[in-house]
């Protein structure tokens, strides 16, 4: 049977390539979702109606007639076993004023940021998931197939198809869990452009131990592309287009968790002639999710560092970039918790990214603050203020392909809601 249900943890943020738990959660009080009934496969009698064959061999039995057949047994209901079909979604809908450095004027805009609907399947050790973006043109986000392989002490995941890569803790979180409206400008660079992070179609195995620290290691095979996206068919000697990723998460105390993520990657530039590139990352993270006061703190901390096929300069022999990142998020919280209960929560943003450690004065730097005001895990309105810094020296399309690095100041109103 169907029946609506939460995207995502109401208490806690949650990591969109975690493994699932021992059992699908139950389903909250307002959910609505009937539960399975036992089907037959008999067909019902009306209310007041009986066979007739039936009504004549009770009375025989009662009168002792010794040639009356036996009554018949009652038929069991046979339990079909079905699994259990959920269906979710958000909509985000924006308004915003951008004021570029080059720009003479201010420009205003309303759009649909997201629209997005989600089916997820569970049935004993499998778990499906299609989730799809309606807004613009329709992109498929996450379709993958999990199977549980090991239920005890320890867990152990195989998932296959179109999800997101083990590495960064922000870009694994859900945005409906981050305090601001969007991921930012250095989220944009590392998933979009650096290609170190976001979704691929690929192959991963999850080990998740339930002892001290609660150790979780995946390891994952991804589907490279190219600059554009397209997806790489590259020989041997360049790892057949593919990318490597591995993350080790461990929880050393209550909130907080620390990982560990390293990549081997494969891109190519759209350039003539056509050359394979290699890269390489590394990062650190921790997720810090503690009550603070009357209300509710929750910190995301990253550092990053790795090399690129995205340079800067007229060097034709400069083909390779050392690249670091840092960012930090942090949002307080009163009230929440619960679904539908009011809570408010203050927010920044600050994050900064050189691409090339060889050319100065190309920093790539983000500065956010906000106020939201919502009914937890229901509806959110936003105010926000962004600050998006490129220097001049920045490569050509670090932010979008092919467009120039530019400076822009942004204040926005966001309505956002969970289906």
């Amino acid at each position: 049977m169907c029946g609506w249900s939460a995207w995502a943890r109401a208490d806690a943020p949650r990591d969109e390539g975690s493994a699932p738990t021992d059992a699908p959660a139950a389903p909250a009080a307002d959910a609505g979702a009937p539960t399975d009934e036992p089907a037959t496969d008999e067909p019902a009698t009306e209310p007041g109606k009986h066979h007739k064959h039936h009504e004549h061999d009770a009375a025989a039995a009662v009168d002792g007639d010794p040639s009356a057949p036996p009554l018949e047994k009652p038929h069991k209901k046979k339990k079909k076993k079905h699994g259990h079909l959920d269906f979710g979604g958000r909509v985000l809908i924006r308004g915003a004023a951008v004021k570029e450095k080059t720009a003479p004027d201010t420009v205003a805009q309303g759009t649909i940021n997201s629209a997005r609907v989600k089916a997820e399947y569970r049935w004993h050790d499998l778990r499906a998931e299609v989730e799809v973006e309606l807004a613009g043109k329709p992109r498929l986000k996450n379709a993958f197939a999990q199977l549980r392989l090991a239920d005890g002490a320890t867990k152990v995941d195989l998932r296959a198809g179109n999800f997101k890569m083990p590495f960064s803790a922000i870009q694994l979180t859900s945005i409906w869990s981050l305090p601001m409206a969007d991921r930012g400008l250095l989220d944009n660079i590392l998933v979009r452009r650096l290609q170190v992070a976001g979704r691929a179609v690929g192959a991963m195995a999850t080990i998740a131990h339930g002892g001290p620290w609660s150790p979780e290691l995946r390891a994952g095979v991804f589907q490279g592309t190219d600059d554009g996206g397209t997806p790489l068919a590259a020989p041997a000697r360049d790892r057949f287009g593919m990318d490597g990723v591995v993350r080790l998460t461990v929880e050393p105390t209550h909130g907080l968790t620390i990982g560990a993520a390293g990549s081997a990657r494969v891109g190519e530039l759209l350039e003539v002639p056509a050359t394979v590139s290699r890269g390489y990352a590394g990062e650190l993270d921790a997720t810090l999710d503690v009550d603070a006061g009357p209300g509710h703190l929750t910190v995301w901390l990253e550092g990053m560092v790795g090399t690129s096929w995205l340079v800067a300069g007229s060097d034709p022999t400069h083909r390779r970039a050392t690249f670091a990142e840092g960012r930090g998020i942090a949002g307080w919280r009163l009230g929440g918790a619960k679904h539908g209960k009011r809570f408010y929560e203050l927010y920044g943003v600050f994050g900064a990214l050189d691409p090339d450690a060889t050319i100065q004065h190309d920093a790539a730097i983000e500065a956010t603050g906000g106020v939201t005001l919502g009914a937890w895990d229901a509806w959110r309105v936003q105010l926000e203020l962004e600050r998006w810094q490129v220097a001049s020296n920045a490569p050509i399309g670090i932010v979008e392909l092919g467009i120039g690095p530019t400076t822009s100041t942004t204040a926005l109103i966001q309505l956002g809601a969970r289906l």
